[in-house]
């Protein structure tokens, strides 16, 4: 009984110290983002007061900041964007295919979500190629992910909600009405472009975007790691993803169809 009390004792030891390490973590981060906060422009000459209250505002976004770095301390995690093969530090002491394999396994059960990239199509090899260029991100409330090639953008790709709640897009629409019929609610579990990210750059539906509500943790594949794994494997483009891309096409051709038909008319 004594060794095994003197076990609980180590175990509370190590869980107290790892708590102080968090704790003193997340303690620079605050002074870190004080002192970048500190630093800022107090006002933009080049914006009117209209502007100023958007993001921009220097009142209200130093807030904002302050709340990110504390529900990334809430979730255990104080970066908002890494691959997946970086999320451990001793992915860094392993060998590339130890990298890879390791990266597999962790990500694995999402690739399932995609129907063209899971184990029905795909080999534990070919999965595992993708998995290694799997990107994680961390998102606040509020912000709204734009998925396209254009600046300001994560890319073309697939977003695999882990954690949180949003509005998902596809298209981009300028009209407010049309947005709101378009909008749909995605949760942990949901998948989010599995079909669009096949489609050529110039349709409609090649882009879209994410309005989070709730600190929110994203999956993303991007787009050309899907592309690599289905020239690989002709298969899983034969039998799936070209089904899907034929439909994603065909939707995509409506709502071009659509807002051609609310453009005004010349003369």
């Amino acid at each position: 009984s004594g060794v095994l009390w003197a076990y609980i004792i180590g175990s509370l030891v190590n869980v107290a110290a790892e708590l102080q390490i968090q704790r003193g973590l997340h303690r620079t981060r605050n002074d870190e983002v004080n002192e970048m906060i500190g630093h800022f422009n107090k006002r933009d000459p080049a914006l009117d007061d209209s502007c100023e209250r958007g993001i921009y505002n220097t009142e209200i976004f130093p807030k904002r900041l302050k709340k990110y770095i504390h529900a990334q301390k809430i979730s255990g995690k104080l970066t908002s964007m890494v691959e997946i093969g970086r999320l451990y530090p001793v992915m860094e002491s392993l060998s590339p295919e130890m990298q890879r394999v390791s990266s597999f396994m962790l990500v694995r059960e999402h690739l399932e979500r995609v129907p063209y990239l899971s184990s029905r199509f795909l080999s534990m090899e070919e999965r595992s190629l993708v998995a290694k260029e799997c990107i994680g991100f961390d998102f606040p409330a509020g912000e709204v992910i734009h998925i396209s090639e254009d600046g300001g953008s994560i890319g073309r790709g697939i977003c695999i909600i882990l954690r949180g709640t949003a509005l998902a897009m596809h298209g981009k629409v300028g009209n407010f009405s049309e947005r709101r019929k378009r909008y749909s609610i995605v949760t942990a579990g949901h998948t989010f472009g599995v079909s669009d990210v096949l489609l050529e750059d110039e349709h409609a539906r090649s882009k879209g975007q994410i309005g989070v509500i709730t600190f929110s943790r994203v999956l993303f594949i991007p787009r050309k790691s899907v592309l690599a794994a289905l020239e690989r494997n002709q298969n899983a483009w034969k039998q799936c993803a070209r089904w899907k891309y034929l439909l994603a096409a065909m939707y995509s051709s409506r709502i071009e169809s659509r807002l051609t038909e609310t453009q005004p008319k010349n003369g």
